[in-house]
């Protein structure tokens, strides 16, 4: 998938506008907007809701971040999100909470509920935006595609893919050096004893696919499942990609102390990377993520 891709924007990244008709804040001085970078037009009398990490961190990046007056647990992504106010989590909202911040217009995502909710705020007066809940890289550039037709700023939907576009370039230069397909885990949350792994359809299994990996238990369940540290040996994983929660956890300990894993090429080779939750967000920033954990081992898996 991320190679029919590739091709494809080879022809659109040529197109992409260098310049734009709208009036921004240029943070940086260099006389060009860049993502993220608030246009004028974006004030908080617009009073926007974002639910969703996706859809947040597309709306920020579009320059809308001022117009934005809260967001929900799961949008981490830009940082500027923590000062905002949260309406609670996407798959838990409720809309009660989401009224009484009186917001113009809600964006958000098909994985919201519960369904009343939903409902709830349909049949509400206010301008309720729903998208698809992206699953890969072609989802996150339609979700672009359609946000910023709706908020009326295209051109700038096409500079924010054309900077994903030049990452996954670069994703793709490092996986063309592989000989090998690295087989890559992700674990979740892990313990002492307990190892949660990502299987097929979970985005920590697209993750691994886009870096040029191959997850070890995409074939032996489907969203994330318990497993053994036997079964992790019998495996034996070129490359650990280990997250939780509570980003102070030293995740890593639980296998680089574990002596049933001295033996393991993912220990031996210093390949256990520890990744951030908002590494597994289907937003803008993916490609600039997997990039970041891919050069972490690259070169312990050519």
């Amino acid at each position: 998938m991320f190679d029919r891709l590739y091709f494809v924007l080879i022809l659109f990244a040529t197109s992409v506008l260098h310049s734009i008709q709208f009036e921004y804040e240029d943070l940086n001085f260099n006389g060009r907007w860049d993502p993220t970078e608030n246009l004028v037009m974006s004030k908080p009398s617009d009073k926007y809701i974002t639910i969703g990490g996706a859809v947040t961190e597309v709306v920020f990046n579009l320059g809308f971040g001022n117009s934005v007056i809260a967001v929900d647990q799961s949008s981490t992504m830009p940082s500027r999100v923590k000062d905002l106010p949260d309406v609670g989590y996407i798959r838990m909202i409720s809309s009660e909470k989401i009224l009484s911040k009186f917001p113009n217009k809600i964006f958000t995502s098909t994985s919201m509920s519960p369904k009343t909710a939903v409902e709830q705020l349909k049949a509400s007066p206010l301008d309720f935006m729903m998208y698809d809940a992206p699953k890969n890289i072609e989802n996150t550039m339609k979700l672009i595609d359609s946000i910023s037709r709706d908020l009326g700023v295209v051109e700038l939907g096409d500079i924010l893919k054309n900077r994903m576009f030049e990452q996954m370039t670069l994703i793709q230069d490092i996986k063309n050096t592989f000989d090998v397909v690295p087989q890559i885990v992700f674990f979740m949350n892990p313990k002492s004893g307990s190892y949660v792994a990502a299987g097929e359809g979970t985005i920590a299994d697209y993750l691994i696919e886009f870096i040029g990996g191959e997850n070890i238990f995409t074939n032996e369940f489907n969203s994330y499942q318990k497993v053994s540290e036997e079964s992790i040996l019998i495996k034996n994983p070129d490359i650990i990609l280990v997250a939780a929660h509570n980003s102070a956890d030293d995740v890593s300990s639980f296998f680089l102390n574990n002596e049933n894993f001295k033996n393991l090429e993912s220990v031996k080779n210093g390949n256990i990377i520890e990744i951030q939750m908002s590494d597994l967000t289907m937003g803008t920033s993916f490609p600039e993520n997997a990039l970041k954990i891919l050069k972490s081992f690259s070169l312990n898996a050519e």
